[in-house]
């Protein structure tokens, strides 16, 4: 059967891999001169410019999908863990850098607010259970029906995930300094929303970025693509 798949960014690509996998002729379509959607590399003057994603979380994630294929990420690109991972800028310029290493951010956040370094590993203890359980039973569901989240390992744990608590609050509960509370709170920004509009189960989000670390691709996001562009040609995908 063949198959036409439209857009070469992380969702076409990785579609166009999947169906190629299964057994389809697939072709690829893309609109610009480029692939890779937002993940694009602008050029200009011999300086290269990541046009959309620049932060490299969730590693295992990508691992996983080329695990599909019997691959592996350094099959196709190599990561650079940064250190520090990122730094968030305050006012009058102040800045704070979270560093690779999840003692020493503990050890900043004693020196911010004093008691607070427990505070942060029950927090990331809580969030590393929300992430492993939502890797196992939600992240890859396939979003046709409200009811794939009705199942006994949810509502076994619906109190565990905080499902019903704004990710605000569950911030707020645990630290009081404002500076904490804004660099646990930014990374849901990612989302599109706010703290207060996102459940806590997104605390997720602080796991792998404060604990797992943030990553880069070696020459820019674009590797990324050109990673699965690689794969996708391999499993005969026409682009």
């Amino acid at each position: 059967m063949n198959v036409i798949v439209i857009g070469s960014g992380f969702a076409g690509l990785s579609t166009a891999a999947t169906l190629a996998n299964d057994g389809y002729n697939v072709t690829l379509l893309e609109k610009n001169n480029d692939i890779g959607g937002r993940a694009r590399q602008f050029k200009h003057k011999g300086f290269l410019f990541d046009m959309g994603p620049s932060w490299y979380w969730m590693p295992d994630v990508f691992e996983k999908f080329f695990n599909k294929f019997n691959k592996s990420v350094s099959d196709y690109y190599d990561l650079i863990k940064l250190n520090p991972g990122f730094q968030m800028i305050f006012d009058e310029f102040e800045t704070i850098q979270i560093s690779s290493s999840f003692n020493e951010i503990k050890e900043l956040f004693e020196k911010i607010e004093p008691g607070s370094s427990r505070s942060l590993e029950l927090f990331m203890k809580e969030a590393e259970f929300k992430y492993k359980f939502s890797m196992e039973k939600l992240i890859y569901n396939p979003g046709l029906s409200f009811f794939e989240f009705f199942n006994k390992g949810i509502f076994k744990n619906i109190l565990n995930l905080d499902l019903l608590k704004s990710y605000k609050k569950h911030v707020h509960k645990s630290f009081k300094n404002p500076k904490l509370r804004a660099l646990l709170e930014f990374p849901v920004l990612f989302l599109g929303t706010a703290p207060e509009e996102t459940p806590a189960l997104y605390s997720l989000m602080a796991y792998s970025g404060f604990v797992q670390g943030t990553y880069y691709p070696d020459g820019g996001f674009v590797q990324v693509i050109k990673g699965i562009e690689r794969l996708c040609l391999d499993l005969g995908v026409t682009i």
